[in-house]
């Protein structure tokens, strides 16, 4: 179980704690989860190509320790902070879709969408992590496509 060892399902955990287990148990995997935008770029495609393929309870699994490594490392680079609640067990994990939000000043957004979408739809879509990081965000404020990255680096200024 490791990192999921069974807790009141209905007691938030702590995503800050869950994101520094799932950095070591992927780092032991050979995957570079150093909590940089780089590691964010490049290795979380790499886990779901070839991490992913597995029942859908494993697949449950890693879109919550993915949901806590990317909020994880937006706060630690862009100091923001975590609000709502977030669950590592299942059935409740489904509730950070809702829930669990990451906010730098007045931006927020939710760390689980990408993975809970990928996870819905498949890789099919030849929707990559990267991309969403970089070019999939539409901002009714500057009412243009804008990378969700480029929107929390603004919001951190």
């Amino acid at each position: 179980m490791g990192i999921f060892k069974s807790s009141d399902p209905n007691t938030p955990d702590d995503p800050s704690e869950i994101a520094k287990k799932v950095a070591t148990k992927f780092l032991k995997k050979g995957y570079c989860l150093d909590f940089s935008i780089a590691s964010l770029e490049n290795e979380i495609d790499n886990i779901l190509k070839n991490e992913s393929q597995w029942r859908y309870k494993q697949k449950l699994r890693l879109e919550i320790e993915l949901t806590a490594y990317f909020g994880e490392t937006i706060c630690r680079i862009f100091n923001a902070k975590w609000t709502g609640e977030y669950f590592k067990t299942f059935p409740r994990s489904g509730a950070n879709y809702y829930l669990c939000k990451i906010r730098i000043n007045t931006f927020e957004f939710a760390p689980s969408h990408f993975f809970e979408y990928y996870f819905a739809n498949g890789s099919k879509r030849k929707n990559s992590f990267k991309n969403y990081l970089n070019h999939t965000y539409y901002s009714k404020e500057d009412d243009a496509y804008v990378g969700l990255l480029t929107k929390i680096i603004e919001a951190s200024n």
